[in-house]
């Protein structure tokens, strides 16, 4: 999960979930609330709570600006934005391609029930490519990345100072058939 923060008139900035470490997850629940657990703020993240997303985004952004205080950092709400990363789409394009099996018809109809994913892709380009892939019958046979020491789900470079390995996923999408990743 991406959270983009667009400024009016400023630069945009990405803060990848995936990278906050297990200090920064309890600095982020005291800061919210106490009595939430890590997995429920990713959750309320994921469904866009505007205060999730400004606490990620700022114990992200504190790491290359460590005098920054939270009431310091008071984007706009409609300024951040969930975005899914590389992973996540795979994993949307995977329950996707389970869906098209059974499709019966020219699978180019199926390309505006696909599309609504590039609305929530962080990376339209690689969420176009997915999409190709899938029309092509070649999904998840896609080319590796090794990009070594960086996290290929960003178009731009981040705040984030480190890669994670966490398997975390949207909780919420606004996508249509076929469903997203949601449960």
């Amino acid at each position: 999960m991406i959270i983009v923060h667009t400024p009016e008139g400023g630069e945009t900035e990405r803060f990848d979930i995936r990278t906050i470490r297990t200090s920064e997850a309890s600095i982020i629940t005291r800061l919210i609330a106490s009595d939430l657990s890590w997995p429920q703020i990713k959750a309320r993240a994921g469904d866009g709570d505007p205060d999730a997303l400004r606490t990620i985004a700022f114990v992200i952004k504190k790491r290359t600006a460590p005098s920054l205080r939270v009431e310091d950092f008071d984007p706009i709400a409609d300024e951040l934005q969930v975005k899914m990363d590389h992973k996540e789409i795979d994993v949307w394009a995977e329950l996707a391609a389970e869906r098209l099996g059974p499709f019966d018809g020219p699978i180019e109809a199926a390309r505006p029930a696909l599309s609504v994913i590039l609305d929530d892709a962080d990376d339209t380009a690689y969420a176009e490519a997915t999409i190709e892939r899938l029309l092509a019958g070649k999904f998840p046979a896609a080319p590796e990345e090794t990009d070594s020491g960086s996290d290929p789900s960003r178009s731009e470079p981040s705040t984030a100072s480190e890669p994670s390995t966490s398997d975390a996923s949207r909780t919420s999408s606004t996508s249509t058939a076929p469903d997203s990743t949601t449960s």
